[in-house]
């Protein structure tokens, strides 16, 4: 037998190895493609400063790159935290966070997404099996342009992502 030739895997061996591999997807994420558009939920902490930029961003992005997804964001304590500075930040770059009341997260909410990206950190009730954690995007109203920067290149990333997956 040369060096190139395959030896025989065992069966025991097979199983063992399918079920390693089955476990481990290759990017190292849990996210597995649905029948549907993939469902992505944006979570911060009042709900109406990084959460909703962030759904207004990857829905403009998805629809550039002809992606479909279902994007919806949340708030853990709803209030209002775009400051005057922001909404002139928001308006020049033509996102508008208003399109989607506010919203309180629930249960339902984090049941009904593929994807969970938060930006603070979640209530200890919050279970799910594909969380991405951006917690450590800089405050959109004290430094936009880095806050937008970080946030660009990771929903690239994650539209990149989806594609690749479906």
């Amino acid at each position: 037998m040369s060096k190139f030739d395959r030896k025989p895997l065992h069966r025991r061996g097979f199983v063992i190895a399918s079920l390693f591999l089955a476990g481990f997807p290759a990017s190292g994420c849990v996210f597995k493609p649905t029948a549907g558009p993939a469902k992505i939920l944006f979570v911060c902490q009042a709900g109406t400063a990084k959460s909703a930029i962030a759904r207004e961003i990857f829905k403009r992005r998805a629809k550039e790159r002809g992606i479909e997804v279902d994007v919806f964001s949340r708030g853990i304590v709803i209030e209002d935290h775009v400051s005057p500075q922001l909404q002139a930040n928001l308006r020049a770059d033509g996102i508008d966070t208003t399109t989607e009341p506010a919203t309180a997260l629930t249960p339902a909410d984090w049941a009904a997404a593929d994807i969970l990206v938060n930006f603070n950190a979640l209530p200890a009730s919050v279970k799910h099996q594909d969380v991405r954690d951006w917690t450590d995007v800089p405050s959109v109203n004290d430094d936009y342009k880095n806050a937008r920067k970080t946030m660009d290149k990771r929903i690239d990333a994650l539209l990149t992502e989806i594609a690749n997956r479906k």
